[in-house]
């Protein structure tokens, strides 16, 4: 599709950071994982694909303090916390499209499971799948929700939501894992 590819230039992307993290903890955007706030690994990551950055959380989310250090309020929008994929259609109509949605809880991101989410997808919206597991990424392209589909990948994408999870993704820092080399 070469118009999709064409508008692929003004791609937005938008992290988003306004759940409740009830299995983990309330700040678990900005908890450290292999030294730094987990979303900065994101935030870092979505560099590769745009200059046009956006952080959705809640006007009330108890790691907001956290994340105005780190984030420029600028790149920080609100939306109203009715649940992840009512917040994700807010996100997405604040910055408008084309858009690259990202949890703030999948730190460590292979480079090739984005390209290829980018690169398949042909339909209005388009999920990634990490090995038939949704990670709550997605491409949007339009908001025609009638127009969607799923993308598999069989990279693995470490979803970080109980305190397991977090013990899992600094061990394998730990033992020297270098994230991105694919």
């Amino acid at each position: 599709m070469r118009t999709l590819k064409k508008s692929l230039s003004d791609l937005k992307v938008v992290i988003m950071a306004g759940g409740k993290g009830s299995r983990l903890s309330p700040i678990k955007p900005v908890i450290e994982v292999c030294g730094k706030p987990m979303i900065l690994w994101i935030y870092e990551f979505s560099k590769q694909f745009s200059d046009r950055i956006f952080i959705a959380t809640v006007k009330d989310h108890p790691a907001l303090p956290k994340l105005k250090e780190i984030i420029s309020m600028n790149n920080i929008i609100f939306t109203e916390g009715k649940g992840y994929e009512f917040d994700v259609i807010e996100a997405v109509k604040k910055v408008g499209l084309p858009c690259l949605v990202l949890p703030s809880d999948t730190p460590f991101i292979p480079k090739g499971a984005v390209e290829k989410l980018i690169s398949e997808c042909e339909t209005s919206i388009c999920t990634l799948l990490s090995k038939g597991e949704f990670v709550g990424i997605s491409l949007w392209n339009s908001l025609d929700t009638s127009s969607f589909s799923s993308i598999n990948t069989d990279y693995e994408i470490d979803n970080v939501n109980t305190n397991k999870d977090l013990l899992k993704i600094n061990e394998k820092c730990s033992e020297g894992f270098i994230w991105g080399k694919e």
